[in-house]
């Protein structure tokens, strides 16, 4: 029993059969027909008789994902879909330590096409081979030129088209640490620009990014250059206007891309801050004029804001965009990077927001993006609904938590309630939807026994009984075998943070004053946050090694490992003080309102700021 299919296009067979083998096609008995026609796809069957018409091969691979998905069930049905946009773009980023391995690449490719996605866009940074440039990403799991080129080739027979995105400006400070980079350093993380040792770095940039891929569009960065021109090149050379640097930098990097016949896109934050009298990224005071349009190089405007839930603030910045008269690209976030487990409301909103100002103001070009932010702590698999959610935007013009709930079934073979439940790691009564992207999983699991900064935000907050019931629930809730390991390893994340919080609660209750020192408590809850560490650590291990390269993985080896030896270390300081010989002086410290960061009412902290006020290091 399997579908027979008949007319896929030759150049496209063998990736549609790929398709149809992930989603049951050998459950299924039935001939499928497919066609060609104008726009969008249509779906319909009949018993044992199948049609697909299709517009674009990206239309093509999707509806052979919803066909399957509906025949599961049904042997009858019709239905038609058209995406709004002529480009639907999956941006992963590949820089902050965790680098998607080729295998799950490969996966990751076959799952977008058959979402319907155009295009995956690989934020790379310096995680790709520059053959001039022998430094430039050493150690940290660069792709070669050979694993970039496969992976162009891989994603063409599902008509997937793979997008380079770099960065020519800022944002480059893991290459620039180095000191084979010195000369072209105007501060630690933005290039000297307009010198010619940074042009021929550019050069060298460029072709290696490009050359691989099949396509000539790159996104070429140029995003929070906030340091332009204020480090070396000031003290040495003077003080020049940023918004004047920026114009004759794009003009050198647009004259590279067109060396090279490319086509290039940049983010378009760094016109509007700079243009700014207030120096706000997206003023939306800022007007420009025709004449400053028309002397513009001719480079893509991709306008990134994941922040808002209201349409209007996207269609009053995305008009803003038209008066550049250039490409305008929409980039959402499906907010991946704000801690330890997506925020899946943020995203939702933010995306439902961001796609209808899209659609109303006639953007053609979309993009979610993915960052990982802080060591890439989220993984990447718990990614899939916000990718769901944002395609289905480009296809239908409202969607509800039930047509959301159903594609996802039909299309991933997973339970969206189980997907939000990852939801509740950071959303604390009275905080429920967390629109203001509080990360107090991040903040509960790195918090020191001892120091804790945080302990006068974490105070008001059941802590121990919110974290203790989303573990029960993670343990019970409906996943796929693919997804089995994600949820394992977030139960684990939960039991950890709800020991932790007990630990924290224990430490702030020891009688310092009295004579009565009784540390046993303290040293069976901390024991009890040692043991639940010793479960997360090996899950965690298989969770990124399924998805990413080994290198990164050392910095949360050092976070995870951290805690379990700052436990020890408090143990022995608890023991000390119970015979006397210790006076556990800092938790006298005064203790006083964490830095939030955010509108909320815990905060949002990385790594750096949560584990300790001295430095990491300096």
């Amino acid at each position: 029993m399997s579908v027979e299919w008949r007319g896929l296009p030759a150049k496209y067979e063998q990736g549609a059969l790929i398709i149809a083998g992930h989603h049951g096609a050998d459950a299924v008995a039935a001939t499928v027909t497919v066609e060609q026609a104008e726009t969008g796809l249509t779906l319909t069957r009949n018993g044992e008789y199948g049609h697909i018409t299709y517009g674009t091969v990206h239309d093509l691979m999707r509806a052979i994902t919803l066909w399957l998905g509906h025949a599961q069930t049904e042997t009858t049905f019709d239905l038609h879909e058209e995406s709004a946009f002529t480009e639907v773009g999956a941006m992963i980023d590949l820089a902050r330590n965790g680098v998607l391995s080729m295998p799950e690449w490969h996966r990751t490719i076959e799952k977008l096409a058959s979402l319907g996605y155009t295009e995956a866009w690989m934020y790379l940074e310096d995680c790709f081979e520059v053959p001039e440039e022998p430094y430039f990403g050493l150690q940290r799991g660069r792709y070669s030129q050979a694993d970039l080129h496969e992976l162009a080739l891989y994603a063409d027979q599902f008509g997937l088209v793979m997008v380079p995105a770099i960065q020519t400006l800022a944002h480059l400070q893991n290459a620039l640490k180095w000191t084979a980079f010195q000369d072209i350093k105007d501060t630690p993380e933005v290039l000297w620009v307009e010198k010619p040792e940074t042009t021929e770095f550019l050069r060298h940039l460029l072709k290696a990014a490009s050359a691989p891929f099949l396509t000539k569009k790159i996104h070429i960065g140029m995003d929070e250059a906030y340091g332009l021109g204020t480090g070396d090149r000031l003290i040495k050379v003077g003080y020049e206007d940023q918004l004047s640097l920026l114009s004759k930098h794009i003009k050198t990097v647009d004259g590279l891309c067109r060396e090279l016949h490319l086509r290039p896109y940049m983010w378009s934050d760094f016109w509007f801050t700079a243009a700014s009298p207030k120096h706000e990224m997206y003023d939306e005071t800022v007007h420009f004029s025709k004449e400053f349009a028309d002397a513009m190089p001719d480079v893509g405007q991709a306008y990134w804001d994941y922040y808002h839930e209201d349409v209007q603030t996207y269609v009053t910045r995305l008009k803003q965009h038209f008066e550049l008269k250039k490409p305008v690209v929409y980039a959402g976030g499906l907010w991946t990077w704000g801690g330890m487990a997506p925020h899946q409301q943020k995203m939702l909103q933010s995306v439902r927001a961001g796609m209808t100002g899209s659609r109303e103001t006639g953007v053609k070009e979309v993009v979610a993006t993915m960052w990982f932010d802080d060591g890439a702590e989220t993984p990447f698999e718990s990614a899939w609904l916000g990718l769901q959610t944002f395609v289905e935007y480009a296809y239908h013009e409202t969607v509800s938590d039930a047509d959301l709930a159903r594609q996802f079934k039909l299309m991933q073979g997973e339970d969206m309630a189980s997907y939000m439940l990852l939801d509740e790691f950071d959303h604390i009564e009275p905080n429920p939807d967390n629109l203001s992207a509080e990360n107090p999983s991040k903040i509960v699991l790195y918090e020191d026994l001892f120091l804790q900064r945080y302990q006068v935000n974490l105070k008001p907050f059941d802590l121990v009984g919110h974290y203790s019931k989303l573990a029960l629930a993670l343990a019970t809730t409906p996943t796929s075998p693919a997804s089995q390991p994600l949820f394992a390893y977030f139960k684990a994340l939960a039991t950890a943070d709800a020991a932790k919080a007990r630990a924290l609660q224990a430490v702030a209750s020891l009688d310092l004053a009295g004579e009565n020192r009784d540390a046993d408590p303290a040293i069976a809850a901390i024991a009890g946050f040692k043991q639940a560490l010793d479960m997360l650590q090996p899950l965690a291990r298989i969770v990124w090694h399924n998805e990413r390269r080994g290198q990164g993985y050392e910095i949360l080896d050092i976070r995870l490992g951290g805690q379990a030896s700052r436990a020890d270390t408090v143990i022995w300081r608890l023991q000390q003080w119970e015979l006397g010989q210790d006076d556990l002086a800092e938790l006298a410290e005064p203790k006083l309102p964490m830095d939030k960061w955010t509108s909320g009412p815990i905060g949002h902290g990385l790594y750096k700021q949560i584990v300790s006020a001295d430095m990491i290091s300096f």
